[in-house]
């Protein structure tokens, strides 16, 4: 009897777990209940995520998702851009570090420059940066720049403009012009400097001061600014233009010197405007002066008077040969009131 009724416990006990187990498994599976509040809520966030995200595609409907740019070192560098089939500028340098659309830093840096496809110019540096992107470069160091007809400038630094196709620096400059039959070319200083890749035109703008040597007669200018050409080896100085060539001194706002290729040397220089003209026992003014160096002759038109001595001397044009020596003029006008 008793152990029948331990048999009736245990059965009991096993189906109250059963019991038991089931139940808490409904609970587990069974659905839970939502208010309609709560699905409208849930609704409305989904809603207002979608409209931030579809303003956010209009505020930059194309932009690409953004990628950090690789940084590469490349030793012996060639670069060459071209633009409208002829080419722009060659590039070389020891060293490259950078990225493809970022900045690169060079090192022992040499730019040729072209102008329909002819070597222009040429500019070395210790250094370098380019933009990737807009080809813009800076250059510093030593920075020497040759043109293709002989002239060189030394600044510490110069910029190259892709978009003005321009070299330019707000450095001090010095330059040496092209050799010639009387020797090393005009020394030649001053503040600023700019090259037109275009033009060819080659300019200083400020502070300038120049010397050279000739037939052992010392030649020295000073003026507010200059300008040089890369297809002859004519220059113009303008702005308060002081100039002595031996014993002559000679003011004006602008000259222009011109080279004679044929002599390989300055031909004549062309003084405009106001000039005037001091030498050994004379004076003159005249709005043009022309001074042939090769002929050794000053040729003074435009109203000009000459002061030797007590006398004053007007014509269409004088004409001072053999250095000043002898006087050619052309319908001469005397003071009489002056020799008398």
């Amino acid at each position: 009897m008793l152990l029948r009724k331990l048999k009736l416990n245990k059965i009991s006990i096993f189906l109250f777990v059963v019991i038991g187990l089931i139940f808490i498994q409904a609970l587990l599976m069974a659905p839970q209940e939502i208010s309609p509040s709560e699905i409208r809520r849930a609704k409305q966030i989904a809603e207002k995520e979608k409209a931030e995200q579809e303003a956010e595609k209009k505020k930059n409907p194309i932009e690409p998702p953004k990628r950090k740019a690789v940084e590469q070192k490349m030793v012996g560098v060639h670069l060459v851009e071209n633009s409208n089939n002829s080419k722009g500028w060659e590039l070389h340098a020891d060293e490259a570090t950078g990225s493809s659309d970022e900045l690169w830093v060079l090192k022992k840096v040499k730019v040729e420059f072209f102008n329909e496809n002819e070597s222009s110019f040429v500019v070395s540096g210790d250094v370098g940066e380019i933009n990737g992107q807009t080809k813009n470069m800076v250059i510093r160091g030593q920075v020497v720049t040759q043109s293709s007809n002989g002239y060189q400038f030394e600044t510490n630094d110069l910029k190259y403009v892709a978009d003005d196709k321009e070299l330019v620096s707000d450095s001090p400059v010095s330059m040496l012009g092209p050799d010639d039959k009387n020797g090393a070319g005009f020394k030649l200083t001053g503040n600023g400097f700019k090259i037109d890749l275009v033009s060819n035109k080659m300019y200083i703008e400020s502070n300038i001061e120049a010397s050279k040597t000739m037939d052992s007669k010392n030649f020295h200018v000073t003026s507010n600014s200059a300008e040089f050409s890369n297809k002859s080896q004519e220059a113009l100085f303008s702005g308060s233009v002081k100039m002595s060539f031996d014993k002559t001194k000679v003011t004006a706002p602008q000259a222009f010197f011109k080279y004679s290729e044929k002599q390989k040397a300055l031909q004549s220089i062309l003084l405009k405007d106001q000039v005037v003209l001091k030498d050994e026992g004379k004076s003159a003014v005249c709005q043009q002066l022309l001074m042939n160096l090769i002929e050794d002759t000053m040729t003074l038109s435009g109203h000009p008077k000459v002061q030797m001595g007590e006398d004053e001397i007007q014509g269409e044009e004088i004409v001072f040969l053999e250095g000043g020596k002898k006087v050619k003029i052309n319908k001469v006008k005397i003071d009489s009131k002056k020799l008398q």
